[in-house]
């Protein structure tokens, strides 16, 4: 993703660009891209801040996440030189629900060429299933499509056929929750365009187009959640969020060793490890402990303990979850972890150990950026995967199946990994 040159002043160039917006249980991520034409984007905006109004993945307090989402989107305009009305919103949280659906529908007369018109009604037949009052469809990914028995279709407008069928990755949320995020944009007096789910959006930000054509799982842990994307055969085909994350392994070295949680904070990112075990037991940290005004030494090995029992319990949950898909044996592009708090040392090592004869490796999005935007920093793996879903993964055939807005918009990601745009 190319650097855009550096400058004073800035002023956003000509042509289609896109604002994307990430929702996280400790930041709000905003950030302006625009398609460079070579299977990239140009960055042209990037800004972070603060944000303790959700929990979880869901919006807890609208008023602080609609402040923060304010802040971080008043930055990228300054920075881009032009307003923001209107952006591309990841999605998190427990709530979601993903599952394949199939649709199918015959071709008549028979064997003549497939229209648009075909493609649109088979991917309408797959969303036609009962949900429930209280939840809505946030995302339908068409998966792969069948003539005549045929499999591995990616494109099937113009190949002659007598039965068209498609599998999609459907994905649904609480109502509520997803009103709450838009609210909390609509606050701004801005809106939401469409949302992708963010473990899709992470798979998009870190994984190369072979991994996802031929199988890896996504993991991205953030402070309060940690989303999980199986890919396979160019899709998606498995998605899920665990309600543990970093913030959980703060809280537990806040409790048990009895300090403020800054402190607790500070001795995670400079000092723990997910591993104890190697740990010498002559190492100390200095610990400054609540009603104590004067640090303490301890064991550094007691430390890594209490690390290694929180994200023991997480890769557990992640295996859990991989199994759950039924793809565990068979992604040869490993496990790739991101997201700012699996860069505690010793995270990919025990992930490794737990999901055995699995390759793991750490990821982020390579993003570079001028007139002061700071890209040198983890968890921006679901904003860039955004980005990139935004400005690349469309096709006209796959437009709006029926309605208009953000739940009626179908995209599928065949282009971004063909290295199409």
């Amino acid at each position: 993703m190319r650097p855009h040159p550096n400058g004073s002043t800035h002023k956003m160039p000509s042509g289609d660009w896109i604002a994307v917006l990430d929702v996280g249980s400790s930041k709000v991520v905003c950030l302006a891209a625009q398609d460079d034409g070579e299977g990239g984007f140009d960055l042209h905006g990037l800004a972070v801040a603060e944000c303790k109004g959700v929990k979880r993945g869901v919006v807890s307090d609208l008023e602080e996440t609609s402040r923060a989402i304010d802040a971080a989107v008043r930055r990228v305009e300054q920075q881009v030189g032009s307003p923001v009305e209107s952006m591309v919103a990841s999605i998190s949280g427990t709530h979601l629900e993903g599952h394949n659906a199939m649709g199918f529908v015959p071709i008549y007369p028979r064997s003549r060429q497939i229209s648009r018109e075909d493609v649109l009604q088979v991917i309408n037949h797959s969303r036609q299933f009962m949900i429930p009052p209280d939840r809505e469809m946030i995302q339908a990914l068409p998966r792969e499509f069948k003539i005549d028995g045929q499999r591995g279709i990616q494109r099937p407008i113009g190949m002659n056929g007598s039965k068209l069928e498609v599998t999609t990755y459907i994905v649904t949320g609480q109502t509520t929750h997803i009103q709450n995020i838009e609210k909390a944009v609509t606050m701004t007096g801005r809106k939401v365009d469409q949302v992708i789910v963010s473990a899709l959006a992470s798979g998009l930000g870190v994984l190369t187009p072979d991994e996802i054509e031929l199988g890896a799982v996504v993991v991205d842990i953030g402070e309060g959640t940690t989303d999980i994307g199986v890919f396979q055969g160019g899709s998606i085909n498995y998605s899920s969020t665990i309600p543990v994350g970093g913030g959980l392994v703060t809280s537990d070295i806040s409790k048990l060793l009895r300090t403020s949680p800054e402190e607790a904070e500070r001795l995670k990112v400079f000092h723990a490890n997910a591993s104890a075990a190697g740990i010498d037991e002559r190492d100390t940290v200095e610990v400054t402990q609540l009603g104590h005004p004067e640090p303490r030494a301890l064991q550094r090995k007691v430390l890594c303990e209490i690390t290694e029992s929180r994200m023991s319990e997480l890769a557990r949950m992640v295996r859990q979850q991989v199994e759950k898909s039924g793809l565990y044996a068979v992604l040869p592009g490993g496990l790739v972890l991101t997201g700012g708090a699996s860069l505690m040392a010793g995270t990919d090592k025990l992930f490794a150990d737990v999901l055995k004869h699995m390759r793991v490796r750490r990821a982020e999005p390579k993003l570079f950026g001028g007139h002061g935007m700071d890209t040198d920093r983890a968890g921006l793996a679901t904003a860039a995967g955004t980005a990139r879903f935004a400005l690349q993964c469309f096709e006209d055939e796959l437009g709006p199946v029926s309605g208009s807005g953000l739940k009626a918009t179908i995209r599928s990601i065949f282009s971004l990994i063909s290295g199409k745009s």
